[in-house]
């Protein structure tokens, strides 16, 4: 399917691991003792660990509990995506929670298995250790999966009780949030963030022709009286439309109390980056990523909303890398505190690009956004478009995010052409503002770069380079050369046919890079 490449990509990341630690050229890290990945496949992964492996062919005494880490592709919503981020989130949920249940129990059998034969202190003693297991779970959702699993993760329990056979009691598994990334994922939805600007009389009715999920990612829950509208206006065939589609699915159709008309009122797009049920969840996960396509080169999901920036948002952002050098300083040795200090090496860590430190090219910047106190705004349905998608910036990036953003232009198959001089913006590019911020000597009094792609810089400290929402919403959109926008399907290798895997070959490195990142930041957790 699309991201079949990546899991590719985690296979070899982890056999290259696990043959440094059988050699023991690099003790300090953590290693990694198999890979196993299961039979279906789908967009996100996950990643299980701490796990105690199988011990079919070994001596009880010789079973090695390091981490293993099990890669497995959904396929819930194989075919099944038009129906909306509800039944995909809750179909993902359930594949998710079902899936760590089955291998748990197959890895507790075969465990029990074992024991058969020992005195009753052994077997006391293991039942100790088998009766609770503790496995950390990462998620990585591509486009409209990254919102299935921002749904999902409101769904999955923290503690999963199985029964083994001759096993009691049951087996209890506590599961850890680790690692959420997204790639190219709407997360402020697609009204207002089309690739070229339409009126949301247009955003309502093509919207309204892609079914639920057309109606999710344009925010029509919200304009109930603008569909209305749009319904009539069509003598009703978009509805239609729509009726069919709800009624394709026919295994969900069992589960449609859980999505009454209560639910179809809401504007889920909103509700998940402002409402606690779904902040808290993802809040949870230890680190959060999200990697966007740059400068024009992603149709379906633009820059602003796959990184959820917002042109009236001031929200910091602090450069960890870009391609220019290869590591900056974050902040100096005085203003850190233990928890910032973390935060530090948790950023030094995940700029190394196999081992040497460097940033790829294609590889614009990668910044962060610190965690922040955020309290749930009153709803109020007198906002407007652009006060409600800066309330959702803000509360996304209250939560603390990695911000990758990949340039793709000179991997598209189709060559670009040069922007004419009378279209090109008065604002600089993203790599432009970077330089200048970076190469100027620090002064405690700046307060900005100039009017024309300027930061704010009252709040940075020396070795610092902040730059804030506003100013990546409009320098990551701003290109000398214009290109085919297919850098969607480029950036993650979609290799879902084999004309997709050659057309979007030239992303590979680029997964490679998320899947080595992902792994290494997999094992890190404590």
């Amino acid at each position: 399917l699309e991201m079949s490449y990546l899991a590719e990509s985690f296979q070899r990341s982890i056999a290259r691991r696990s043959d440094v630690a059988n050699s023991g050229i690099a003790d300090e890290e953590p290693d990694v003792k198999r890979l196993r990945r299961s039979n279906s496949e789908g967009q996100q992964r996950v990643d299980l660990q701490n796990i105690v492996p199988k011990a079919e062919d070994m001596e009880m005494e010789k079973i090695d509990k390091k981490p293993e880490i099990i890669v497995h592709s959904v396929k819930c919503n194989v075919g099944k995506t038009h129906d909306g981020i509800r039944k995909g989130g809750w179909r993902l949920a359930n594949e998710i929670t079902e899936f760590i249940r089955t291998d748990v129990r197959k890895r507790c059998s075969s465990y029990n298995t074992l024991q058969q034969g020992k005195n009753d202190s052994e077997d006391e003693a293991a039942n100790e250790t088998i009766n609770s297991k503790h496995a950390t779970f990462s998620l990585v959702g591509n486009s409209l999966g990254g919102l299935y699993s921002r749904y999902a993760i409101s769904l999955i329990p923290y503690q999963v009780q199985i029964s083994v056979q001759n096993s009691s009691p049951s087996t209890q598994i506590n599961l850890h949030p680790n690692i959420f990334c997204t790639t190219a994922t709407p997360h402020l939805g697609v009204s207002r963030h089309t690739y070229l600007p339409i009126p949301r009389f247009a955003e309502s009715i093509i919207g309204t022709g892609l079914g639920e999920t057309g109606r999710d990612l344009f925010r029509l829950n919200s304009d109930t009286n603008l569909v209305g509208a749009v319904g009539g206006a069509v003598g009703g065939g978009i509805r239609r439309l729509r009726s069919f589609r709800r009624n394709a699915v026919d295994e969900n159709n069992n589960n449609s109390e859980k999505y009454g008309s209560e639910c179809e009122q809401e504007c889920i797009i909103r509700n998940m980056c402002l409402d606690e049920r779904y902040l808290y969840p993802l809040r949870n996960f230890r680190q959060r990523v999200a990697y966007a396509n740059a400068y024009g080169t992603d149709f379906q999901v633009p820059t602003q909303t796959a990184a959820f920036l917002c042109e009236d948002s001031d929200v910091c952002h602090t450069l960890i890398t870009h391609r220019d050098r290869k590591e900056i300083h974050i902040e100096s040795e005085k203003s850190r505190n233990n928890g910032e200090q973390n935060e530090l090496e948790n950023d030094r860590s995940f700029i190394e690009d196999s081992g040497n430190g460097e940033c790829p090219s294609f590889v614009v910047a990668i910044l962060r956004t610190d965690q922040q106190p955020w309290s749930s705004p009153s709803s109020s349905g007198s906002d407007s478009p652009s006060s409600e998608l800066l309330k959702m910036s803000q509360a996304l990036d209250a939560l603390g995010w990695k911000k990758v953003f990949i340039d793709v232009r000179n991997r598209i198959p189709v060559p670009g052409i040069t922007m004419p001089a009378w279209l090109r913006s008065s604002w600089r590019c993203l790599d432009d503002l970077i330089k200048d911020l970076t190469h100027r000597p620090y002064r405690s009094e700046d307060q900005n770069i100039g009017e024309n792609g300027g930061t704010s810089m009252d709040t940075r400290n020396e070795g610092e380079c902040v730059l804030t929402s506003k100013d990546l919403a409009r320098s990551t959109t701003i290109a000398e050369t214009l290109h085919f926008p297919l850098g969607h399907t480029v950036m993650v290798a979609n290799s879902k046919s084999e004309t997709y895997s050659k057309l979007n070959s030239q992303g590979r490195p680029v997964m490679d890079k998320l899947s080595e990142d992902m792994i290494r930041e997999v094992l890190m957790f404590e």
